[in-house]
């Protein structure tokens, strides 16, 4: 789910045996001589895992306003305040976050429209001030020629575009109170301001995928194309009600169980083929029924369960400053798994208001709740349904207690966001 970052770098052993890693690389792990390195062996291959407890990336959550009603949103079905962020809260979390020596990213999102904030370009300024990558994920209704020129002046790195069509009518009909036709002339208009300016933002497309617009897919790339985006990341819906249980792609996931990778399973070497009429069928049957598949020496294997958030380092900070773990935890709401409704309570570790958020980030709480969901060992709740700890995120039968994350869709692979 996350961007990974390629680095090239020449290590070298000391006298003793020791490799010796460059700066660069040990920054980009968020390694210093006080942590324990986890490495993993695999054949000829040796993977240095990052240290969860170094802070890498910070979503922002601005605002949970928005000037839409998506019927994929789930917002319709809060009963939670929608509120802002006072500048006076963002101004202390700067301050905080210049603490965090390991700090790559600020991404503004959450699950209100950032731009919907009447400082989101200078909160954009402060946050590139600090020397970091800044993102910013919207529906792209409210980029004006002030907004777009705000972008480049704060050198904006990445706008993130939520299309969930390709066309006027599936884009129109998901997005409620947007215009597809609209949102491509404002970025026909960011387009012709970037002329003016040496600093260039990259755009990437969100799409969120469902039964009604996955036939969308196959012109995904001449909107790419025509929009001159550099990427693009696909989520399934996230099921708010039933009505968006029934759009669902990929009920299997949630309904018959998690395939994890087995390392006893035989290693399966495949040449590269046609995908044709001839083939298609043949090849998805392979790739569905055999989890260590290796192409040509690029290995394919269905994922265990793991929160990308942790392994990525990621904290939240919603418009209250309040701080959370991740996008699931970040807001109550109720998700619906194919046998039940599932009530989900936000997890708030801390309060930026009330305590710097070093010290939250580096609270017993906070890093014992990172060990535990890296370790990841919960209950798969979604294809069980044998108890009612199914009902909501409280508790599972392992023993583990709020949050549970055994069910997280965003743990799953199911939904994911820039």
């Amino acid at each position: 789910m996350g961007e990974k970052r390629l680095i090239q770098e020449t290590a070298a052993l000391d006298k003793k045996g020791n490799l010796v890693l460059p700066e660069a690389v040990l920054n980009q792990l968020g390694l210093s001589d006080l942590n324990d390195v986890k490495i993993m062996v695999k054949g000829n291959q040796v993977e240095i895992l990052p240290n969860i407890h170094s802070l890498a990336k910070v979503y922002i959550e601005p605002t949970a306003k928005c000037n839409l009603s998506c019927k994929t949103c789930i917002r319709n079905t809060w009963n939670e305040t929608m509120g802002e962020m006072d500048i006076e809260v963002f101004d202390s979390l700067i301050q905080q976050l210049k603490k965090f020596n390991g700090l790559q990213t600020i991404m503004f999102g959450g699950f209100g429209e950032p731009t919907h904030h009447s400082r989101i370009i200078y909160m954009i300024k402060k946050a590139k001030a600090l020397g970091v990558k800044v993102e910013i994920t919207t529906n792209g209704t409210l980029l004006d020629e002030e907004m777009i020129r705000g972008l480049f002046e704060g050198q904006l790195d990445t706008l993130w575009i939520s299309f969930d069509g390709t066309d006027d009518e599936k884009f129109d009909e998901v997005r409620e109170g947007a215009s597809f036709t609209d949102v491509l002339e404002r970025l026909k208009l960011l387009k012709r301001i970037s002329n003016s300016y040496d600093h260039e933002i990259q755009l990437g497309i969100a799409f969120v995928a469902m039964k009604s617009n996955v036939k969308e897919l196959a012109n995904l790339h001449r909107l790419i194309s025509r929009v001159g985006a550099k990427k693009a990341l696909i989520s399934n819906v996230l099921p708010y009600d039933r009505n968006m249980l029934d759009e669902m792609l990929c009920t299997r996931v949630v309904s018959e169980g998690v395939s994890y990778t087995s390392h006893n399973e035989p290693e399966i070497r495949v040449p590269k083929f046609d995908y044709n009429e001839t083939t298609k069928d043949a090849l998805h049957l392979l790739y569905r029924c055999n989890r260590n598949i290796n192409p040509m020496g690029h290995t394919i294997h269905n994922q265990e369960r793991g929160c990308r958030f942790i392994k990525e380092r990621c904290t939240f900070i919603r418009w209250d400053g309040k701080v959370a773990p991740c996008m699931g935890l970040l807001h109550d709401h109720v998700t619906y798994l194919e046998r039940c409704d599932r009530k989900i309570d936000a997890h708030v570790l801390g309060d930026i208001t009330q305590q710097a958020l070093l010290d939250i980030w580096n609270s017993e709480e906070y890093s014992s709740f990172r060990d535990s969901v890296d370790t990841f060992n919960f209950s798969p709740c979604q294809s069980c349904g044998g108890c009612d700890n199914v009902e909501s995120n409280k508790e599972d039968c392992f023993g583990n207690k709020a949050p549970v994350c055994g069910a997280c869709l965003w743990a799953h692979g199911v939904v994911q966001c820039p």
